[in-house]
């Protein structure tokens, strides 16, 4: 080994070098100095600890700790909180669960409570009573106030009764998740260590803080229920000489926690089981320390400097190897440690080191060779045709000098070796925004720019092809040549290599290089948006249009009325004014035909029947003129539906102006809302119901003579805004004269309660 490096010194450091070779290998030991230097610093000020704790979460996860037969909970779950009366439980339910534990003479080896105790209750006599009859460990907390840590202890009479005391404090780590806990605090050991019998040998409350494995929640320890085990039919026996943790784990109570499984599982780890993790760690020894300082530094040194001198020795190719090599020793070491000696090596600052260096020192390496490229271009007169390898004839020696500086000399042979037109053509297409073709004077196809490729079927674009199957693709013909489609915007539809429909423009240039040399530039626009924003903007325009006349032939009607009829002509000019505003706010429709296709919508909690009732406060007068009655049978259960409001009201009144329209004159358009109790789906979802009856007119009442019966236009809208609310519609609307047409609409309600089949 001795021999080998220094004959790499001598090879690297002893012979000649260049003026490039010079800067470069100084520039690696300035950047080496550098990262070794922003390592250190990380290491001591505890950068970079983020991407550790992501490492330490999925090694722990692999890790799969078991949990231990010994521990068992008893929860106090939303069942137990139905059956014992809510919370706080009664200590009274807690003298009975000691009394019967201890009469069946089913006593555990220790019993902790992970409850605080600290007001007075008429049954704490009886509760120091039966504690006495079991090594039973009371819990405390060490808040800290404005005059430093303050130690709150449960009631005299139960501590004085207890065989301990123990803090349950949790300790977040800088992200916010737990993953460890501090064995002693305030001078006060854990509620799990004081459990177990162990003492903390002195260590200082500094030094006290261990991480501990966690049992994936969806194995978890061995739990019943509070309610179950004061149940008579209960086997006692299964807590005898157990270590028992009793606590809350109702998630109503809010007494869980982020932890590394909380993504997962979707909800925190609740305090109980927490505790029961520690003190499964400590009965088995298996608390996780950091490993000391030098060694952290020595090993993430060892990482990066591999990695270094695989960036100055080695190829692309080698020192990427290398770099995963080291990456993947790195996680290896850190597994092997915390699972055979249960020590943490957090390898995250020196693998955001190795991940800075590569590309910094990549960066380096490229302005180099840009640099070299650009003097010997300088003296290029003319660019030849490549070759197919262009390594061929020299090999990449390693440990003799930089690859970059090889690399170098392999781009400065090929510059003499590319083909002018061909390139310089190929730059062109290649670059170009838009999907573009070169053909030749022969129009035989010369290349392609990956867009275009991308564009169209397989085995249609392929060198020295005839261009015709191409044009033929698109739906052109050039009998005439290529020449009968320049100076023209020729708009084409083709479907993509997945299958997907796409407009573009399609144009033709003529570039010519000499008296007769020339090119075809073939280019393709994709305007598949434009074209569908403008289908849209018809569409809008087209339901614009429509619900126009709405307002309009209220006026009308209005204005045909004689106003001394009416006790007050204030009134109708009041209405009339309304409706004129009304036909001013009508230009806002386009907008939200607009927004009833966007992706998301702006959703609020509302009642349906406020929409309902501003719906029909916007058709009354339309129906009036009509002489058609609005008959509302609504829920009495209120019935809250997520919605945007705008957009579903305007949707309710689509429906109604069209009922009002086509429904026949002196009859009743009926409105009924009502909900289901509980759904029988397999999703558990209750519905809003709400129905809309009227009766089809005779064509020649109608409002507007179009072919359709029923509710008439517009119903694009209304299945679009209803599709976008998960909600469904029903339409029953093709009857005859007289008959009741039927609109269904159904809605998913909120706070709707569900049945688990």
């Amino acid at each position: 080994m001795q021999g080998l490096v220094r004959s790499l010194y001598v090879r690297i450091f002893k012979r000649e070098l260049s003026a490039d070779e010079k800067r470069f290998y100084g520039e690696w030991v300035l950047f080496s100095v550098a990262a070794l230097v922003l390592l250190a610093s990380s290491l001591w000020w505890q950068w970079g600890t983020s991407f550790g704790n992501v490492i330490y979460d999925r090694l722990h996860r692999l890790r799969a700790p078991t949990p231990s037969s010994e521990i068992v909970i008893i929860a106090i779950d939303d069942f137990s909180l139905d059956r014992l009366g809510g919370w706080p439980v009664s200590r009274s339910v807690y003298v009975d669960l000691l009394k019967k534990l201890a009469d069946s003479d089913n006593r555990p080896k220790a019993i902790g409570f992970d409850i605080l105790f600290h007001d007075a209750t008429p049954a704490d006599l009886d509760l120091a009573e039966q504690m006495k009859r079991h090594r039973t460990f009371l819990s405390l907390e060490t808040p800290l106030g404005e005059s430093g840590v303050t130690i709150k202890k449960p009631r005299d009479v139960l501590a004085s009764a207890a065989t301990g005391l123990g803090h349950i404090n949790i300790a977040f780590e800088s992200d916010g998740f737990l993953r460890g806990i501090h064995l002693t605090e305030a001078k006060t050991s854990h509620l799990a260590l004081v459990m177990s019998g162990f003492s903390p040998r002195g260590m200082s409350e500094q030094a006290s803080y261990r991480r501990f494995n966690m049992v994936n929640p969806s194995i978890g320890f061995p739990t019943v229920s509070l309610a179950d085990v004061l149940s008579e039919n209960f086997p006692l026996h299964v807590l005898k000489d157990k270590y028992v943790l009793i606590g809350s784990t109702a998630p109503s109570l809010g007494d869980h926690y982020p932890t590394i499984y909380a993504g997962r599982q979707a909800s925190g780890m609740p305090g109980v089981e927490l505790h029961a993790n520690v003190l499964n760690d400590i009965l088995r020894g298996d608390l996780i320390s950091y490993v000391s300082l030098p060694a952290q530094i020595a090993l993430s040194i060892w990482a990066l400097v591999s990695v270094l001198i695989a960036l100055l020795v080695l190829s692309p190719l080698a020192e990427l190897l290398v770099t995963l090599f080291v990456i993947f020793c790195a996680l290896m070491v850190s597994f092997l440690m915390l699972v055979t000696w249960s020590l943490w090596f957090d390898p995250g600052p020196c693998l955001v080191a190795i991940a800075l260096v590569k590309p910094a020192w990549a960066w380096r390496r490229m302005e180099m060779i840009v640099s070299f490229m650009g003097e010997k271009a300088a003296l290029l007169e003319q660019f030849k045709r490549p070759r197919r390898s262009l390594t061929k004839g020299l090999r990449l020696q390693h440990f003799t000098s930089d690859t970059v500086l090889q690399y170098s000399r392999l781009l400065d042979r090929a510059l003499g070796m590319m083909n002018e037109r061909v390139q310089f053509l190929a730059n062109i297409v290649k670059d170009a925004p838009n999907a573009m073709l070169s053909v030749d004077e022969n129009e035989a196809i010369i290349n392609a720019n990956p867009k275009m490729v991308s564009l169209v079927p397989a085995g249609l674009i392929r060198g020295s092809a005839n261009v015709a199957p191409f044009l033929a693709y698109l739906g052109l013909t050039s009998a005439e040549g290529l020449q009968s489609l320049v100076g023209k915007d020729h708009y084409v539809s083709a479907l993509d290599n997945q299958a997907s429909l796409h407009y573009h423009i399609f144009n033709v240039i003529r570039v010519s290089q000499s008296d007769d040399k020339y090119l075809w530039i073939l280019s393709l626009v994709d305007i598949t948006e434009i074209r569908y924003f403008q289908n849209q903007r018809d569409r809008t325009l087209q339901l614009l249009s429509h619900d126009m006349r709405t307002p309009i032939a209220s006026i009308l009607s209005l204005c045909r009325q004689d106003p001394v009829a009416f006790d007050d002509p204030e009134s109708s000019a009041f209405k009339k004014r309304r409706h004129a505003e009304q036909l001013l706010n009508m230009m806002d429709d386009f907008i939200l035909s607009i927004k009833a296709q966007a992706p998301k919508y702006k959703l609020s909690e509302v009642l349906i029947d406020d929409l309902m009732d501003e719906a029909i406060f916007q058709i009354k007068d339309l129906a009036s003129t009509r002489r058609i009655k609005i008959e509302q049978e609504f829920d009495l259960a209120p019935q809250f539906i997520l919605v945007d409001q705008r957009l579903f009201t305007r949707m309710l009144v689509n429906l109604l102006v069209n009922a009002v329209r086509y429904g026949a004159l002196d009859s009743t358009l009926k409105i009924k809302l009502a909900h289901d109790d509980v759904d029988n789906s397999i999703h558990g979802v209750c519905w809003v119901h709400c129905h809309i009856r009227n009766q089809v007119a005779d064509p020649g009442q109608e409002v507007e003579n179009v072919a359709q019966q029923g509710f008439g236009l517009g119903m694009d809208f209304v299945r679009t805004v209803v599709g976008k609310h998960h909600g469904r519609i029903q339409f029953d609307v093709d009857k005859p004269p007289g008959q009741w047409a039927l609109v269904h609409l159904m809605l998913p309600m909120m706070n709707a309660s569900r049945v688990e089949l």
